[in-house]
């Protein structure tokens, strides 16, 4: 009979998921964590929470193994964008590989701090494994698309000018929209032309910016931020009311202009991309692409290196040495270089 009791008596001292979850975002908090990393990893155990109780009936830590977390993994699988969400409305197409991805990594991350702080004797989701995702190539905005989307900017508003400058300051910086939402005036030195920015981890850096958004900025910042401020706020970038503007502003008035430019694929973080590309294209080296962007590690910055290789091909096509050596045009004069199709240079080749 005492054994049964002190058995009750375990079982009932067994901490749940849902708890070592709060736990867990209040060390995320501790550690200095940005707030958007707090809550999307609080998001996205809170997730598994929930499907845990529906599926089990109870969260105990117990039922925290890898056999649970890949059951859970096919159940996103198959689970439509935004089903369940309290604002957005449920979307017909699947969980990109890239969110499911995601959502282990956290776990994972959560399975490693549950066995640092004692509350579980070994790692137990050490070996769950990312699924696979497609390798897509990174697609900036090309120069026509660009020029396209600023033509659809009414720069004589107030927030329609704010919208070209912020516009342009992410294609020449490469911000994050959350550390753009950030900056405030005293960040901005026009003079030395940077930008001081606070990006993940609480870890400041310079970023430079161009002669053509100085000038732009001075402009939003003389002529324009004045008409949007009455309270004094030292936010560079300002909301129709004079308050901060926040990340999903941003986000929304992207989402407006790719309505109306056309370009359906634009988005804020589309610029970060096409200000990394045309970094490498221009001739900027991927260590300091690396401190401009805020990266710890040159992994991220390596998938832009797949892209200005293909550039870099296309453009050895058309500058090779061989090629205009031995493929002119027929009648041309003597050292007259011709810009023919890869047959006719073919042909060519064949009568050497």
């Amino acid at each position: 009979m005492r054994t049964a009791t002190v058995a009750t008596t375990s079982k009932k001292l067994a901490p749940s998921i849902t708890h070592l979850v709060d736990l867990y975002k209040l060390s995320n908090r501790a550690d200095g964590k940005s707030p958007r990393t707090i809550e999307w990893y609080d998001e996205i155990l809170r997730s598994f929470c929930s499907w845990v109780k529906k599926k089990l009936k109870y969260d105990d830590i117990s039922v925290f193994n890898i056999d649970v977390a890949r059951e859970y993994i096919l159940y996103l699988g198959h689970k439509p964008k935004f089903q369940g969400h309290p604002y957005t409305p449920e979307q017909g197409q699947l969980l990109s590989p890239k969110t499911l991805q995601c959502h282990v990594r956290v776990l994972k991350t959560f399975s490693s701090w549950l066995y640092v702080e004692g509350h579980t004797g070994d790692n137990r989701l050490r070996n769950l494994k990312l699924p696979k995702a497609p390798h897509r190539m990174i697609q900036p905005l090309a120069p026509e698309e660009i020029k396209k989307v600023i033509g659809t900017i009414n720069k004589s508003l107030p927030t329609g000018w704010r919208n070209y400058a912020i516009l342009v300051t992410l294609l020449d910086t490469g911000l994050r929209v959350s550390e753009l939402a950030g900056i405030t005036l005293g960040q901005v030195n026009f003079e030395a032309g940077y930008i001081k920015v606070m990006g993940k981890g609480t870890k400041e850096r310079v970023v430079p910016i161009g002669k053509f958004v100085q000038m732009r900025l001075l402009h939003y910042c003389e002529e324009v931020r004045p008409k949007l401020s009455s309270n004094g706020c030292d936010s560079l970038f300002l909301s129709r009311r004079g308050k901060p503007i926040t990340t999903n502003t941003i986000k929304l008035v992207f989402s407006r202009l790719a309505k109306s430019s056309g370009i359906d694929r634009l988005h804020a973080h589309l610029c970060r991309h096409t200000f990394a590309i045309n970094y490498l294209l221009n001739g900027g080296d991927v260590f300091s692409l690396q401190e401009i962007l805020g990266h710890t590690t040159l992994e991220m910055v390596r998938h832009y290196l797949h892209f200005t290789a293909s550039q870099i091909t296309a453009r050895q096509h058309e500058y090779s040495p061989m090629d205009r050596l031995y493929i002119r045009k027929k009648g041309a004069k003597s050292g007259e270089v011709a810009a023919l199709p890869v047959t006719s240079g073919i042909s060519a080749l064949s009568n050497q």
